[in-house]
């Protein structure tokens, strides 16, 4: 389910933030927006899946697995910009 999510989390920003680089045409705002997409959606992400889960409240955060979440942000919004490499520029 974490792979899902992950996966889930780097389309949305990788469509969204070359959305962002074809209107507004400035490379470091879509990263940044990038960034900040993937740093929401998980952390959202794994603050729900935590307060529905009553084991790790029990036994806490890291014996749920979730903390895989939480550190995926950075090495999806790492692809995010590798993908950003392969996007042409607007004329």
């Amino acid at each position: 389910m974490n792979f899902f999510i992950i996966l889930l989390s780097l389309v949305i920003s990788t469509i969204l933030s070359v959305w962002i680089l074809k209107k507004k045409n400035n490379k470091w705002l879509s990263m940044f927006s990038a960034f900040l997409i993937n740093l929401l959606f998980l952390s959202v992400v794994t603050w729900v899946l935590y307060s529905m889960d009553e084991e790790a409240k029990i036994f806490g955060f890291g014996h749920s697995g979730l903390y895989v979440l939480i550190f995926a942000i950075p090495i999806v919004t790492w692809v995010n910009f590798l993908i950003f490499q392969f996007v042409k520029k607007p004329i």
